[in-house]
């Protein structure tokens, strides 16, 4: 008896976490994995061919949320940088000679 899964890949073998390599495909992965890297690397669904309709709504849910928070970081990186101060004109070196 054969079960049908309920995640497919597209054709190909897949990286999905980053720094690993692309070594998932429809023949080892196992939706419970499937899931898994879902759930922490939500990016990763434009690699599936199918995905049950509840998980498409939480992976969508969770890019969003992953995005909001960059913006949020990016934003709060942005006010927590320091004005630059003004430069100092260095004074000339009296045993240097002027020219090149």
């Amino acid at each position: 008896m054969t079960t049908l899964k309920k995640y497919i890949l597209k054709p190909g073998k897949h990286q999905f976490a980053p720094g690993s390599h692309a070594t998932h495909h429809n023949d080892n992965l196992t939706d419970a994995e499937a899931q898994w890297y879902l759930e922490r690397y939500p990016h990763i669904a434009t690699l599936f061919e199918t995905i049950p309709e509840s998980e498409i709504e939480s992976v969508e849910s969770q890019t969003e949320s992953v995005k909001s928070t960059k913006e949020s970081e990016e934003s709060s990186e942005i006010k927590s940088v320091r004005p630059q101060q003004k430069s100092v004109k260095s004074q000339p070196h009296e045993d240097l000679p002027a020219t090149n």
